[in-house]
């Protein structure tokens, strides 16, 4: 359970780095800003919490999967 839940801040993270490079294209500031310091950071702090508590299993990656194969975009 803490693997999916570390596996689902991985995507979390990757998806808001994309949003974060398009509101740099795009010169937006302000979303910039509030995706950098409540966003991003909340989540990696959180990914970093779970992955110490999983220290005899693989630390979380950026894929899609669930940790057991599954799909965690459906």
């Amino acid at each position: 359970m803490l693997a999916r839940t570390a596996n689902a801040h991985a995507l979390i993270i990757k998806e808001v780095r994309e949003g974060i490079s398009l509101t740099e294209q795009n010169k937006d500031a302000g979303t910039n800003d509030l995706l950098i310091s409540e966003v991003l950071r909340e989540h990696e702090q959180q990914l970093w919490f779970i992955t110490q508590h999983l220290v005899d299993t693989p630390l979380a990656d950026s894929s899609t999967t669930d940790g057991a194969g599954g799909d965690i975009r459906a």
